[in-house]
């Protein structure tokens, strides 16, 4: 706690001479080699950095659940990545196979499908893929002759019937890559649609965190945020996901963060990390350190003044934010580029 005296009517967090209170207010105090610490007044953003202690993982996981019925006969194993044109799981032998897209698998797809944008994913991932290699394929949502073709190839590869359809359950659609977080059902065991069978998350390390939920506009996904591991080591981070979660009974915002280059990946899972998250509270506004504030003794507060004589002298000025050590100041008397005293 800083210790305040009073002074010329005020009261600062600086000792100061009895001579200098018989000093009118606002006079220009002496210089006698004063020993002062300045700071100067920066005119900039007033940023608010909360910080709160994370954990290394892969972020939320969702559920893969059986689209059909049957006898669960492989699974990927955990912690494994799964990529495009590779399978998660299969039932009854049939391999259920991940193909890159946003809109999940909804239905049978075949020569008699009418036009939609999963025709066009299916389409998109098989050229990908390289099954449509000199079949002159138009990717486009119209299924055709040319796209059964392509289908056939497909099936070939896997060791399958080549019907030329697809029925639901052979494919799972998922934006990117994903890596198997949790087994939910045996091998052998018998499944019926909707049953969860596994569960996936993102490859790549993440950070997530745990907030109050009144704190989400500290986090809204695109937000910057700082990763500080144990051994003192910083990088930059992206919010890309948050979500309501239960912990203790408690609603609670989990926070999940993509870091910024390499620095996580040799780290284990469940390794401590502090993230630093930033809210700009103040736009284009004076700053100084809060230990220039001077509370003057009939109320508001002033800063002690380095004039370019090399004396000082109070002036007055209002308060706004505070973030930190920091503080917004604005008054007639104060401009960017001036140096105030500070309190040791």
């Amino acid at each position: 706690m800083t210790t305040l005296r009073r002074t010329c009517g005020m009261t600062v967090a600086l000792a100061l001479s009895a001579a200098a209170c018989s000093a009118p207010s606002g006079a220009a105090e002496p210089s006698a080699s004063p020993a002062w610490t300045t700071r100067t007044v920066a005119r900039t953003d007033l940023v608010s950095t909360t910080t709160a202690s994370g954990e290394i993982g892969h972020g939320a996981t969702a559920d893969v659940a059986a689209r059909v019925a049957g006898t669960v006969t492989w699974l990927a194993p955990v912690g494994t990545t799964v990529a495009t044109g590779q399978p998660v799981l299969a039932i009854d032998a049939r391999p259920v196979v991940r193909l890159p897209g946003t809109v999940p698998a909804w239905r049978d797809l075949g020569p008699s499908s009418p036009d939609g944008v999963d025709v066009r994913q299916l389409e998109q991932a098989l050229a990908d893929l390289g099954h449509t290699a000199g079949l002159d394929l138009t990717v486009d949502a119209d299924w055709t002759s040319v796209t059964t073709a392509a289908v056939r190839r497909w099936q070939t590869s896997l060791g399958v019937a080549a019907t030329g359809t697809v029925r639901l359950g052979d494919v799972l659609f998922t934006a990117e890559d994903v890596r198997v977080g949790e087994h939910l059902a045996d091998l052998g065991a018998l499944v019926e649609p909707g049953a969860p069978v596994l569960s996936v998350g993102a490859p790549r390390r993440l950070v997530t965190v745990a907030l109050r939920t009144s704190q989400a506009a500290l986090a809204p996904v695109g937000a910057a945020a700082s990763l500080t591991v144990p051994d003192g080591t910083s990088t930059d981070g992206t919010v890309t996901a948050t979500t309501v979660v239960t912990v203790d009974e408690q609603p609670r915002l989990q926070v999940t963060i993509a870091p910024t280059g390499s620095l996580l990946d040799g780290l284990a899972e469940g390794t401590p990390v502090e993230v630093g998250l930033d809210q700009t509270v103040a736009t284009d506004v004076l700053v100084v350190p809060v230990t220039a504030l001077v509370a003057l003794a009939d109320g508001g507060y002033g800063l002690q003044k380095v004039l370019p004589d090399g004396t000082s002298r109070y002036v007055t000025v209002t308060t706004g934010a505070f973030a930190g050590t920091s503080v917004e100041v604005s008054g007639d008397d104060v401009a960017a580029g001036d140096e105030v005293v500070v309190s040791p």
